[in-house]
């Protein structure tokens, strides 16, 4: 047996990387547009990102089409400044189509139609070089390559940022943090009260590895979905292929149906139907047992979509994502924590900043299927107070884990959302240096009228 302790302690030197107005911590969707819109308020502002490029769970998670920043009934935009810029920059690559001409039950959707008019089907490299220039025409510095490892606390005030790149550890001092780490990194280690997956029992949302696939027949696809949907309307895609299959011990994956979203190119589709369940997407040791379980079963679904699917008999494999794609972990709690009532019943709210209507998406931890269900009014609104932490004077979370309930998490969580609530937190940080305040002492109104005046839709 050894005698070598179960920890030990060190001290180190940490040299000063950086000191800037406003560090964001996370290059994802939420981060694209906090460092942006913060930037181009006024604040020296610094992108702090893992990989050697931005886009977070739309790149490297190859997470897409990007869902609905319309109203329900798709008539109405709702989601426009930086997340419509950055589309722009992608249509004009010739990488994205825009959402205006996306239609519900269309292929672009997966023939879907609840929350599913106006996606925005992209590629994945469009999107990462589209990010790019948007940050850097900013004028926000970026780290790649460098992850975040701790923070330095005096009373409920961030100070310094601890980070670890190639050259070792190193120290940022910022003015106001932006947590766009889609887990609540940053917040959790600041002191800041979390929630983890639903309240009753801390059970998260399944994992997904995202795959895409080429050399697809599209219309043969289409033509199928047609004329089964004349015989079994509102079945999602190749469902009863797969309950034959499950009927005949053809098919293991813990998905009753597949979705599949057909990508700009012809003959490319982006797959959202691997599995995996009971994975804390914050313990290490399940993320590494997501990710060898999520390319077994990449592997599988190729070859049972080649056997039994029509336009599929010939697909090639082209990608797999770099990582799982993360649903829910931490919710952390603001000063309100959003719930599923507001978002079905369309609740609006004084300090409003971003608008919504994808409806509430719950992939069940507990079994196969789900809840998809619309909102009963055209859109619901994310208040400023659910990206203002509670304990913590200085920071701003955006992006998935905001303050949100399991079920309002379920609804604001997908692409949109998380851009708007990243704009009105790069904002409100660069507001709150220039007027001498703490993010939660922001005057709102001053913060949505600027947000109006630069293109988002409040």
């Amino acid at each position: 047996m050894s005698d070598a302790p179960a920890t030990i302690s060190r001290t180190w030197n940490i040299p000063l990387r950086a000191a800037v107005d406003v560090a964001v911590i996370g290059g994802g969707s939420a981060g694209v547009a906090a460092a942006t819109a913060a930037a181009r308020n006024g604040a020296s502002t610094l992108l702090v990102e893992r990989y050697g490029f931005l886009g977070g769970t739309s790149t490297a998670g190859m997470v897409g089409p990007f869902m609905t920043s319309y109203t329900a009934d798709g008539k109405r935009q709702l989601v426009a400044g930086v997340f419509q810029e950055v589309i722009d920059r992608m249509v004009v690559m010739g990488g994205a189509v825009d959402p205006s001409t996306t239609e519900p039950g269309s292929a672009w959707a997966s023939f879907i139609r609840l929350g599913h008019a106006n996606v925005t089907p992209f590629h994945v490299e469009s999107l990462k070089m589209a990010a790019l220039e948007m940050v850097c025409d900013s004028g926000t510095r970026i780290r790649f390559h460098t992850s975040f490892v701790d923070v330095v606390m005096e009373g409920e005030r961030i100070t310094g940022i601890v980070i670890l790149d190639k050259a070792g550890l190193g120290l940022l001092r910022p003015k106001v943090v932006i947590d766009t780490s889609g887990d609540g990194d940053i917040a959790v280690k600041a002191g800041a009260p979390f929630e983890m997956g639903r309240r009753e029992d801390g059970r998260m949302m399944p994992v997904t590895l995202f795959l895409s696939i080429g050399n697809v027949n599209d219309e043969k696809v289409a033509d199928w979905m047609r004329e089964h949907e004349m015989l079994h309307p509102g079945e999602r895609l190749f469902e009863c292929i797969v309950k034959e299959a499950r009927a005949r011990g053809e098919w293991t994956l813990e998905r009753e149906f597949l979705n599949l979203y057909r990508e700009p190119t012809p003959g490319q589709w982006r797959i959202n139907s691997t599995r995996i369940q009971n994975i804390d997407g914050t313990n290490p040791e399940d993320l590494s047992r997501a990710e060898i379980e999520g390319r077994r079963q990449a592997w599988e679904l190729v070859r049972f979509l080649r056997s039994h699917c029509p336009g599929l008999e010939d697909a090639q494999l082209l990608a797999t994502a770099s990582q799982v794609g993360i649903r829910e972990t931490r919710h952390i709690l603001g000063d309100y924590v959003l719930n599923g009532q507001d978002v079905l019943e369309g609740r609006r709210f004084e300090d409003g900043i971003a608008q919504c209507s994808y409806p509430i998406d719950i992939h069940d931890p507990d079994g196969p299927r789900g809840r998809l269900e619309g909102i009963r009014s055209d859109h619901y609104e994310i208040p400023y107070r659910c990206l203002v932490p509670r304990q913590v004077s200085n920071l701003l979370v955006a992006g998935r884990p905001i303050s949100a309930d399991h079920e309002g998490a379920a609804s604001a969580r997908v692409i949109p959302p998380c851009y708007a609530t990243g704009q009105a937190a790069g904002t409100a940080a660069a507001l709150s240096i220039n007027q001498k305040v703490t993010p939660r002492e922001l005057d709102v109104q001053l913060l949505r009228a600027t947000l109006r005046g630069q293109g988002a839709i409040v």
